[in-house]
C-alpha cells in the first residue's frame, strides 16, 4: 500500500486535488487519531480533517495508535484496517479491552467475515469502503464524533 492511498480519495465520482478540497469550517475542538501505514495517505487524511476544524494526530502503525490512546483521549479514531504489525480491528478490541469507548472509522478494501462478527457486538463503530469519497469521509466523521 503506497501511491494507491492517493488514488483512493475521491470527490463523488470524480477523482479530486487536495487543493480543490473545499473547506468546512466547523467550530470544533474534536480531536482525531488517525492511523494510516502510508505516510502520503496520512497527510492526505490530516489536511481534510484540519480542513473541517478537526484537532489530529497521525500514527503509521497499530502500536504507536494503541500507545497513543493510552495517554491521551480521542474523540474518534479513523483506522486503516490493514497496517503493519496489529491491524486497525486489533486497535479496536485493545481499546475496547481496555475500557475506551471512542468511536472508530475504520478504512478497509474489504470487509472479512470475522471484521463483521467482532465489529457486529460493539457500539460506535462504523466502516468505510476504500476508495474513500471525501463528502462521505466527512459526513461519518462528522456524524461518528456528535453521536459520541
Amino acid at each position: 500500500m503506497d501511491r494507491t492511498h492517493l488514488r483512493w480519495l475521491q470527490a463523488g465520482s470524480a477523482g479530486t486535488n487536495l487543493a480543490l478540497i473545499p473547506t468546512d469550517p466547523m467550530d470544533t475542538s474534536a480531536h482525531i487519531l488517525v492511523v494510516a501505514s502510508n505516510e502520503n495517505f496520512r497527510t492526505t487524511l490530516r489536511r481534510i480533517l484540519c480542513r473541517c476544524g478537526y484537532q489530529t494526530h497521525t500514527v503509521a502503525s497499530g502500536e504507536d495508535a494503541v500507545q497513543a490512546l493510552g495517554e491521551r483521549p480521542y474523540d474518534l479514531v479513523l483506522a486503516e484496517m490493514a497496517l503493519p504489525g496489529i491491524c486497525g480491528l486489533t486497535v479496536l478490541c485493545k481499546s475496547r479491552q481496555e475500557g475506551r469507548e471512542v468511536p472508530f472509522v475504520l478504512l478497509t478494501e474489504c470487509q472479512t467475515e470475522r471484521a463483521r462478527w467482532v465489529m457486529s457486538g460493539m457500539e460506535a463503530v462504523r466502516c468505510l469502503s476504500l476508495p474513500l469519497n471525501v463528502d462521505r469521509l466527512k459526513h461519518v466523521v462528522a456524524e461518528s464524533i456528535t453521536a459520541a
